[in-house]
């Protein structure tokens, strides 16, 4: 439909130009016919505009049907009538074409505005849905594998002592119980709303004084729990330590909290033989 009323516009004017064309065109012709007339001459190449012209000086003699003489020739009013009626015309398709596009840009910039205030509406439209997607992600979990710091390699240090006090401390203030995976254990909660809760926790475990170096991975999880899981199987991977690290579906899913007490960073992108991965962590604000 667009294009359509585009093409009329422009056909439009192209019409009134070509009348414009002709008005002038026939300004001339009416010229030399009027000269010829007033030699008193015949010039048979006019006459395939001469009924034409014969309308335009029938119209002015109607405005004006006099004469005057001058330097021995007779100067009919109809003829300088008729070019008048001419001129008229090619101002008229003038001002029609200047209308035309008046109305041309008038369309386009109400049509560009409609379709901002459509595209407008659709991105608020798309924004609530994807708010709505993504507050509906609540249960996420916490990966967590320690081991004795490379300084401390050569001391007695108990590392299953060690990971049990660092689960009990977990397990404390959190009150969630977790489950042996991999070489780590694995932590679920399921308000992804108050994840700045367990992350204090997390932080406080990275700051404490026990001789351990910590792996701690985040995964949101959603419908598809086995795509998420084998995420958070590659981001255990890649052995991040002491950083809370996460993939950026993580991130956007946290853009969406109401309340952030950790902001979040690029870490960077990681290779493995199984891919390419964007890998970002959680930072104390």
């Amino acid at each position: 439909m667009h294009k359509f009323i585009l093409k009329t516009f422009g056909f439009f004017k192209s019409c009134l130009q070509f009348l414009q064309i002709l008005a002038l065109f026939c300004v001339l012709m009416l010229l030399l016919y009027w000269i010829q007339n007033l030699l008193g001459e015949t010039w048979e190449w006019l006459g395939f505009i001469k009924p034409l012209l014969d309308v335009f000086i029938a119209l002015g003699s109607l405005l004006a049907d006099g004469s005057v003489k001058l330097f021995a020739a007779v100067f009919e009013y109809k003829y300088f009538m008729a070019v008048v009626i001419l001129c008229c015309i090619y101002f008229l398709a003038h001002f029609g074409i200047r209308f035309l596009s008046f109305f041309e840009e008038v369309y386009g910039d109400g049509r560009r505005a409609f379709k901002k205030l459509e595209e407008d509406l659709l991105n608020k439209s798309l924004e609530k849905q994807i708010v709505s997607e993504q507050k509906s992600l609540k249960r996420f979990q916490v990966y967590v594998s320690a081991d004795v710091k490379k300084k401390w390699g050569g001391a007695n240090i108990n590392l299953d002592e060690q990971l049990k006090f660092m689960n009990k401390f977990v397990i404390d203030k959190t009150s969630v119980s977790p489950v042996k995976w991999e070489d780590g254990f694995l932590y679920t909660f399921e308000n992804f709303a108050r994840i700045d809760d367990s992350l204090d926790v997390f932080f406080k475990l990275l700051k404490s004084s026990a001789p351990l170096d910590y792996v701690i991975c985040v995964q949101v999880f959603g419908e598809n729990s086995d795509r998420e899981m084998n995420q958070l199987k590659q981001l255990v991977s890649l052995k991040i330590v002491n950083k809370i690290t996460m993939f950026p579906d993580t991130v956007l899913r946290y853009r969406y909290n109401t309340t952030h007490r950790y902001g979040t960073s690029q870490l960077g992108l990681f290779q493995k033989s199984s891919g390419t991965f964007e890998v970002h962590e959680f930072q104390e604000m």
